[in-house]
């Protein structure tokens, strides 16, 4: 496990201004606070290890579906990239299968950065292209392809959090983005797991495309500045899965669509001001104790089997924690397994 600092990137199209997942209030006043989709959605998940991973810098081993997850979504970027719409359009009135084995030739042998595939991508990518056939069938193939394909998008917005207000850049890479006939935005994700099909799933995919809507609607680096997102959905490749962790099915992707919820942008912009209130209590001495801890009961469920940096959180102790570190925090003294 590495731990890497996070340093401060130049914000694009903003010169002289710097953001980084690392920002507190005794910075320079030319850095900002650096969020993502990502990054809100490991404070929503757990705020410690939000703390652990983007301000310490804690860096899990890849692991397998990690790198599975990449090389999907290679392969699906250039699918669409070099697929040949006209050439499937004429495949239509042969049916389906024509179609669907059209897409199939698009698998690649291997990955572009992991060599072959060993990991079950070439089965994620045929559930995946199922879902594609079937709406290519009844789509009209001049609205097919995506209006944006992994596309970047970036936000410098002022937020009023207690009293004062705070500059943020957003930043994030939107798998998809359709635009059908009458001008709607749909935002697409792709993920490469298994649609558990509970609320609290809904809620956090929810509050993820939330995040993507109200970067659209702020973004100033393209000309969908401005604009506001109609409807959102995702794939999971895997599968389904049921509350109780039954497999439902297996050998298909699940596919969701819904209009954009106007409840979860709200709610997504009361995780994002939380966040950026703990970010100002904290002092960059490497002690994040304004980041709240799971409770005993959730820990049995989520720290225990999962997580994978709690060697660095007050829960365990700190007993991963470098020692310079530790003394940076000003934790050490404390109950560290012995240690004084």
């Amino acid at each position: 496990m590495d731990i890497k600092p996070r340093r401060a990137y130049d914000v694009p199209s903003r010169e002289g201004l710097k953001s980084t997942y690392s920002w507190n209030p005794n910075m320079p006043k030319d850095h900002i606070m650096r969020v993502s989709k990502s990054s809100l959605g490991a404070f929503q998940f757990c705020e410690q290890q939000y703390f652990i991973k983007y301000i310490l810098g804690v860096r899990e081993p890849e692991t397998d579906d990690m790198i599975r997850g990449t090389n999907i979504h290679d392969a699906v970027e250039d699918f669409y990239n070099n697929v040949n719409v006209g050439y499937a359009a004429s495949m239509r009135s042969y049916g389906r299968e024509r179609v669907l084995d059209f897409f199939c030739d698009h698998i690649p042998k291997e990955s572009r950065r992991n060599g072959a595939y060993e990991r079950g991508e070439e089965q994620h990518l045929r559930h995946f292209f199922e879902k594609e056939a079937n709406r290519f069938m009844v789509c009209d193939p001049e609205l097919y392809l995506p209006y944006g394909n992994e596309i970047s998008l970036n936000a410098v917005v002022k937020l009023d959090v207690n009293g004062i207000e705070v500059m943020v850049h957003l930043t994030g890479i939107i798998d998809r983005l359709f635009v059908d006939e009458e001008g709607n935005i749909h935002i697409h994700e792709l993920k490469t797991g298994y649609w558990k099909d509970k609320p609290q799933k809904f809620e956090s995919m929810r509050k993820e495309m939330a995040f993507y809507v109200y970067l659209i609607n702020k973004c100033y680096d393209s000309d969908l500045s401005g604009s506001n997102s109609s409807f959102w959905g995702w794939d999971h490749t895997k599968g389904l899965i049921d509350a109780k962790k039954n497999i439902i099915f297996d050998d298909a992707a699940f596919r969701h669509v819904e209009p954009v919820r106007s409840e979860e942008v709200a709610s997504m912009l009361a995780d994002l001001k939380g966040l950026i209130s703990a970010h100002m209590r904290y002092t960059g001495n490497k002690n994040g104790k304004m980041f709240a801890q799971k409770s005993d009961f959730l820990a049995q469920y989520i720290c225990e089997p999962w997580c994978r940096v709690k060697g660095f959180c007050p829960k365990y102790h700190h007993v991963l924690m470098p020692h310079d570190m530790k003394i940076e925090a000003g934790i050490v003294g404390e109950d560290l397994s012995g240690e004084s």
